[in-house]
């Protein structure tokens, strides 16, 4: 094993708890003893991070065999689950598989541009489900159309078409914009119009714009999954705006302004 490696190894294994648990089998009687384990810091250390950074930089160094061992070593941390270094380097080693825990769309679209299926595939999870925060937003019609491309590959679920959210549970959210008094100007104009076209002004409830509206504006999506509506827009300053809205989850809208808006500061705060 890669000494580096060997060194990760021993240092995240700090990180678990590890116990016996016996139950008895009710065929035979006998105990049987379970192996139990436990991640009881998620926390890395600046050592261990840069261990890891260090490794990733230099995969084409690995033996297959260490290639397997560093991805595993990772894999109990949401920051390094997933690592780019690590899936195009089994694909460079011939398998296309290493596509799947790639988390980069621009570079999964560029795989899949060149036939890798399982970057397709990946994809497919992400505009089905979407991460806003990467700027990928739920689309039904590229998930489909990445589900085909992934074609008839292992571990391939069914297609998935329902629209299912679950259920509703709307809070209050704020979110505060700041910085370009046109940019501020521009978002205005756009809910006020919006209200006018779809909303219900000067109703007991507020504006009542649909937040859907504006996700399809921003995003091209208006799945049921950003369901809410905008309830009062205010500009207490040029530089100022500050919009408030109910719905399910306040991070899609957070993350669609930022996409859209890049000359201003966006901040969210649940109203109280």
């Amino acid at each position: 094993m890669d000494t580096r490696l060997e060194k990760l190894s021993q240092m995240l294994d700090r990180h678990f708890r590890r116990w016996t648990e016996y139950f008895t089998d009710e065929e035979t009687g006998e105990e049987v003893p379970v192996e139990r384990e436990e991640l009881t810091n998620q926390n890395l250390s600046e050592e261990e991070r840069q261990l890891i950074e260090d490794i990733a930089a230099d995969v084409a160094s690995l033996s297959d065999e260490d290639l397997q061992e560093f991805e595993s070593a990772l894999s109990f941390w949401v920051r390094y689950r997933t690592f780019d270094e690590v899936g195009l380097e089994y694909i460079r080693r011939g398998d296309e598989k290493g596509a799947i825990i790639i988390d980069n769309v621009t570079t999964l679209q560029e795989l899949s541009a060149k036939g890798n299926r399982y970057a397709a595939y990946a994809l497919y999870e992400k505009y089905r489900w979407g991460n806003e925060e990467q700027g990928v937003f739920i689309n039904f019609e590229k998930a489909r159309e990445y589900y085909d491309l992934a074609g008839d590959i292992p571990y391939k679920e069914g297609w998935d078409s329902s629209d299912d959210p679950g259920e509703e549970d709307p809070q209050t959210f704020e979110y505060v914009l700041t910085g370009d008094t046109k940019a501020i100007c521009d978002v205005q104009k756009l809910v006020n119009d919006l209200c006018q076209r779809f909303g219900t002004p000067g109703n007991e409830f507020g504006m009542y714009v649909p937040q859907r509206m504006l996700m399809k504006m921003f995003v091209g999506s208006d799945t049921e999954f950003y369901r809410g509506n905008i309830m009062q827009i205010e500009q207490p300053a040029p530089d100022h705006l500050v919009i408030t809205t109910e719905a399910d989850r306040g991070e899609p809208l957070l993350y669609a302004l930022r996409h859209v808006f890049h000359s201003l500061n966006v901040e969210l705060k649940k109203a109280e």
